[in-house]
């Protein structure tokens, strides 16, 4: 079964914990397609399972259909409202469905002015499209299918997203102070992981964290891993991946973005791919998943040269032509 089952399934029961939604992935025999998914962007609710359920979850999460939660909310998943991510294309108005896509959908749109593409694509539920001329008539159809809309939907996104360096993106928190833990800390130089001999977190605490002024430390025990980043001499909780662009930042690494603009591809390196939330509005510029280009270990995304230039401000990187 594909990935558009199991996106009717969520979209039919609205929310659920973490158990049901694997569940749904087993009994639906989901593929996840070929993708560039480890545990690295896992987090501590969810990264002892399968990595085809990180897989499924976090293109989910990506494509702006389905938000997870930590196991302390209320609900581990909940679906978005179905939803248009619009944003312009030359002389067109496209929106990218995001979000449940509730039975009879594509009936309430209509016949008119707007058109209506399906794209399948691995990895992913079908891509799907709503193109017309004018703006007010993807409004008008939104309107009539009972669709929120958001109008040039990435530039938005990514207009109310602080930099990784931003105090707004972390938040003030102590390593653990028990032992057991694996610890490893990001390196710059290689933009990898290495490990410490010592397993025991108060021998980090006290000694490498108050230690080091700025340093991105992961902290693994079994099903959890934990991300803390030692910046200018306090410790603070980050997702990885802002952890990762604000020590690079730190450190002055340059070249990690690169943009063709004859093809319009905005790429990075594969363990440095952006953020949640800039991921998605990178993302939603196609309503695609990105590309791996395996023969050079880089992400591609299709996106103008103005978001790309937004997602670099935000990640503090320059674009390398």
């Amino acid at each position: 079964m594909s990935l558009n089952d199991l996106l009717t399934w969520m979209s039919a029961r609205g929310s659920g914990s973490w158990s049901q939604f694997r569940a749904a992935v087993e009994e639906l025999h989901v593929e996840p397609g070929d993708g560039a998914e480890d545990e690295e962007n896992a987090d501590d609710a969810t990264a002892g399972d399968l990595p085809v359920y990180q897989a499924v979850r976090l293109g989910l999460q990506r494509l702006a259909h389905v938000e997870f939660y930590s196991r302390t909310a209320e609900a581990d998943w909940r679906v978005v409202p179905p939803a248009l991510a619009i944003h312009q294309e030359g002389d067109h108005w496209v929106g990218v469905l995001c979000g449940a896509r509730p039975p009879g959908l594509r009936n309430r749109i209509g016949p008119g002015p707007v058109t209506w593409e399906a794209q399948a694509a691995p990895g992913m539920p079908d891509r799907i499209r709503l193109v017309a001329s004018e703006l007010a008539a993807l409004e008008t159809a939104s309107k009539r299918a009972g669709l929120h809309i958001q109008v040039m939907a990435p530039v938005s996104l990514l207009a109310a997203i602080p930099p990784v360096d931003d105090p707004r993106s972390r938040v003030p928190d102590k390593a653990p102070a028990v032992p057991g833990w694996t610890i490893e800390r990001f390196l710059s130089s290689t933009l990898r992981w290495t490990t410490r001999d010592s397993t025991d977190a108060r021998d980090l605490e006290s000694r490498d964290v108050h230690r080091s002024r700025t340093g991105l430390f992961r902290f693994r025990m079994r099903y959890q891993r934990l991300h803390y980043l030692r910046w200018r001499g306090k410790t603070y909780r980050v997702p990885v991946q802002v952890g990762k662009y604000a020590v690079l930042r730190y450190r002055r690494v340059r070249g990690l973005l690169q943009y063709d603009p004859s093809r319009c591809l905005l790429s990075v390196p594969v363990s440095c791919r952006p953020p949640l939330l800039i991921e998605r509005a990178l993302i939603l510029c196609t309503g695609l998943l990105p590309n791996l280009e395996r023969t050079t270990g880089r992400l591609e995304y299709a996106v103008p040269r103005r978001v790309a230039r937004l997602a670099a401000g935000l990640l503090r990187q320059e674009i390398c032509p």
